[in-house]
Formats: C-alpha cells, structure tokens, sequence
C-alpha cells in the first residue's frame, strides 16, 4: 500500500489499521525485495500452499482478509488439511477485485467457497463481499460464512467467549460437512 501510495501522482492520505499481534509476528513481514521498483501492491494473495500445488483436489477455498489469515494457516496445519483447504488473502475490498477473485474461482473448481471473519457477522465484510464474489462467479455456487454470530456488541468482553466464539469458527471453517445439505 505504502508504496502505491507515494507512488501517485497526487497526494491522499494513507490511513492502516492493523491489530498489535501482528507488530512482530514473524508470518507478517516482507522483505525489501517485495518493495523494490518493479513491485505493486497485491491486491488479493493466493494460495501457495500444498492446496495450489493440486487445485482439483481442493474441497474448500477460505476468502478472508486482516489477522485472520495467521489463525487459519496455524489451524490448517494443526488439522493436517494442507492439501485440502485453499486460503485466499482479499487485501483490497474496494475497488472489489472481481479479476483476480475469478481466477481464484477457476483455480479450485470443486471447492465449497468461504468467506471468513472474525468480526460478528452483521459487523464486518460479509454483507458487502458476499454479494461481490456471487456476482464474479455469476451465481455458478454459494458464498458460505464462517465467523461469529450476529451480536449488537463488538466484543464478549469475556475472553473465554471470545476463545470459544475463534474456536467455533475455525471448526466451521475446516469442517468439510459443515454445509452439507444446505443450499
């Protein structure tokens, strides 16, 4: 983003919210290289896991974006699903990537798609990506949610709800049958 931004022919300022767990974390980092001239911002990030290595195979493809990301991987690889699950990185909402999103689409063509967040459901980006992926994949399959239930707080404000609401869902996310029969 930084680089994009001071790249533009005018001036706009650049505002970046992002969590304090990340600061350090050693996933979330890039390398000079990734910033050199010759670089652009990615506006989604595929997978490049086990999964992009045999996309046919792939029975779900997760869509999130922010932290979430870091708990998904840690999961995927604690559940051994390498292989089974696809996890796609939207960094940039709008303008919506439809493009790239679509070729995403065409990669997994046997995967269940997921969008991810650990917002309640009625708080963060599900009512306004949802709506944008069926579009892009012209309503060929449903857009599934995983993440917490509709609340009017932000917060449980109690941590083990908070521990039991990240846990229900990651197995939402992973459970393979978790929308079998649902249409």
């Amino acid at each position: 983003w930084y680089q994009r931004q001071i790249l533009l022919p005018f001036r706009k300022p650049l505002i970046v919210f992002t969590p304090k767990s990340l600061l350090r974390h050693p996933e979330a980092r890039s390398s000079f290289d990734e910033m050199l001239a010759g670089t652009h911002f990615q506006r989604v990030i595929p997978d490049t896991s086990l999964a992009a290595q045999n996309p046919e195979q792939v029975k779900r493809v997760l869509f999130c974006t922010g932290k979430l990301y870091y708990e998904l991987i840690r999961e995927r690889k604690t559940r051994n699903m390498e292989a089974d699950v696809a996890i796609t990185r939207v960094e940039q909402l709008s303008p919506f990537p439809f493009d790239l999103l679509l070729k995403e689409f065409h990669k997994y063509p046997n995967a269940d798609l997921v969008w991810c967040q650990e917002e309640h459901k009625n708080q963060g980006y599900y009512d306004y990506v949802k709506p944008r992926l069926r579009t892009t994949i012209d309503r060929a399959k449903p857009v599934w949610y995983a993440g917490r239930e509709p609340a009017a707080a932000p917060a449980t404000g109690n941590k083990k709800n908070h521990l039991t609401e990240l846990q229900r869902l990651l197995d939402t996310a992973f459970n393979l049958d978790s929308f079998k029969g649902l249409s």
